[in-house]
């Protein structure tokens, strides 16, 4: 008996003095290093996607609800779906940008209501939809074009009213009421031309409109912009455009800028607190994926401007990290890899960092769909037929 206490607490003391498991892990791990830096914030650095090759998580094609096919009639007709949410009790909500109209069905795809329509009066879109997004407690926020948001409760009905300045062109719920908003400084406020990338601004709003502070500021979208003889100023979109993406998940904020593959992570006042990377990430492109993307650019299209923007696009550059930025609700942050318009019939693939930082791997989205938003085991999104018609569809995901 004593022999065999005395082996327990010789082994109890050799396991007291080596490192806990997971933090073992995090050390050890070739594949996922982390440190901090001078300031204080944590910098985390996949070398390899745990994956492999393979895709352990999955989007099953066959849609678990289509609101398309779940009815008849105008109000399972879409023109432009601009977002979708999913209520707490299953029920659907979905914005039609062409109809300015957000519109109610249940969870098993019945329509139930629709608000909105063009105007300035309370509960009408002026001018356009520009994002739907969830919040707390089952309520909606609906940005329109002259940056003013409108808040929805569960039922659609109006419950305020306030506005933004014109150009902000996204929110992001921060979870205690306030949010992010998002602002692009356009190219007609700056006296640059030719290649530019215009700046982008976050500031934080309370819930009746009214500015808290700035959280963040980074590069926003690549624009090219000639000045005319008379002096009116043009733009086109330049080709491999990069543009910034936001993202926001329980009270923290995500910002890339799409050069490389890294997103900061930050919190509700702005504090930089973690950085997520992966370090040489090939972005390089090749002479035959430019010239390929300024023959896709130019097809069909006889304007000078586009010309002479695909002319003066330099020979060598890098393509953007990604297009797209969600962040689930497990706090796994989904980039959308860029596809060019000469890569328009390549699959869409959605690279996926874990929470902790790891490199899981690529998911590979169904054909013709866009993904929306993304939950635990589902995701919301537009499904696009042979005849381009819309299919607001909920998919399952598999996380296996």
């Amino acid at each position: 008996m004593n022999k065999t206490i005395g082996m327990l607490l010789a082994a109890s003391v050799a396991l007291a003095l080596t490192d806990p498991p997971g933090c073992h892990a995090q050390v050890k791990d070739p594949s996922l290093l982390q440190r901090e830096d001078s300031a204080g914030v944590q910098i985390v650095e996949a070398l390899r996607p745990l994956w492999g090759d393979s895709s352990l998580w999955r989007i099953d094609p066959a849609p678990l609800l289509d609101l398309t096919a779940s009815g008849r009639g105008p109000n399972h007709e879409f023109g432009h779906v601009g977002g979708m949410v999913r209520l707490a009790d299953g029920s659907l909500v979905v914005a039609d940008a062409n109809w300015l109209q957000i519109r109610l069905y249940s969870p098993e795809g019945s329509f139930v209501k629709a608000t909105g329509r063009n105007g300035e009066g309370p509960g009408e879109f002026s001018g356009g939809i520009e994002q739907m997004i969830g919040a707390g407690g089952d309520t909606v926020w609906v940005l329109d074009w002259d940056g003013r948001v409108s808040v929805f409760g569960p039922d659609l009905a109006l419950a305020r009213t306030f506005s933004l300045l014109s150009n902000a062109s996204s929110i992001h719920d921060l979870g205690d009421g306030s949010m992010a908003v998002q602002y692009v400084s356009p190219f007609w406020t700056r006296d640059a031309v030719g290649a530019i990338r215009n700046p982008t601004v976050l500031w934080r709003f309370d819930v009746k409109g009214g500015r808290l502070d700035s959280i963040a500021a980074t590069e926003g979208y690549d624009e090219y912009v000639v000045q005319r003889p008379n002096g009116n100023v043009a733009s086109v979109s330049a080709l491999f455009r990069k543009e910034a993406q936001v993202a926001s998940h329980a009270g923290r904020i995500f910002v890339g800028n799409a050069e490389v593959m890294a997103v900061e992570e930050r919190t509700r006042e702005g504090d930089l607190v973690r950085i997520l990377r992966i370090p040489e990430y090939p972005l390089t492109l090749s002479r035959s994926a430019l010239r390929a993307e300024r023959e896709a650019y130019l097809d069909g299209r006889s304007s000078s401007l586009l010309r002479e923007a695909a002319d003066r696009t330099p020979e060598s550059g890098t393509r953007p990290a990604y297009s797209d930025m969600i962040v689930d609700p497990s706090g796994a942050v989904w980039l959308q890899q860029y596809r060019g318009e000469s890569e328009a019939e390549d699959p869409v693939r959605w690279l996926v960092l874990a929470a902790d930082g790891t490199w899981l791997g690529t998911v590979v989205l169904p054909d013709r769909f866009r993904i929306v938003d993304i939950e635990m085991d589902a995701v919301l999104g537009v499904w696009y037929d042979e005849l381009d018609v819309q299919h607001p569809q909920v998919l399952r995901l598999e996380r296996r």
